[in-house]
């Protein structure tokens, strides 16, 4: 993948799948490495449930809204917001339960663009507040949702996830779309 050529972002279809699932792996194996165990990373396979997951999502347009990022025919970030899944959460609370951009294509404002469609998605589907899961050990990663306009609200969790994990929760109002 060349870094240089333009990209666009739009909703993701059926064919877009497997390519959503390699993003999601190639950016785990890249950024995830050191925090959860290696041998998890090198054994990563395109699982048919998370592929069955990501067509259910295409699917619920009413709830949910899964976009990819592409440079010609290459897909080079993803994707997806959902209902959110926390018991402490409102009905009208949705989540970005996925956000990846291929190693090769980060810090090129590709994520940015992605989050932005996401959050209008989200709001799009009558959401009035969005919530993200980061991990606590990528302090990029939480600068990033930071800067475009996610904030930590006091959620955490730890489990065990291939090795010890801790998530932090971001929220955003959706009214606020700046």
């Amino acid at each position: 993948m060349t870094r240089a050529r333009p990209w666009t972002v739009r909703r993701a279809t059926f064919d877009d799948v497997e390519a959503f699932e390699a993003v999601r792996i190639a950016t785990w194996k890249a950024c995830f490495r050191g925090i959860v165990s290696d041998q998890f990373l090198d054994d990563l396979a395109l699982p048919p449930h998370r592929i069955q997951r990501c067509r259910n999502a295409i699917l619920d347009v009413e709830r949910s809204s899964v976009m990819v990022a592409c440079a010609g025919d290459d897909i080079v970030g993803v994707g997806m917001a959902e209902p959110a899944r926390d018991e402490d959460l409102a009905a009208d609370v949705g989540e970005v339960r996925a956000l990846y951009v291929h190693p090769d294509w980060q810090s090129r404002g590709v994520g940015r663009a992605l989050l932005a469609a996401l959050t209008t998605a989200l709001g799009a589907c009558g959401y009035r507040a969005g919530v993200l899961w980061a991990l606590r050990e990528l302090p990029s990663t939480r600068r990033f949702y930071e800067a475009n306009g996610w904030a930590f609200d006091g959620a955490e969790d730890a489990h065990d996830w291939h090795g010890l994990v801790h998530l932090v929760r971001y929220a955003r109002d959706l009214g606020d779309q700046t």
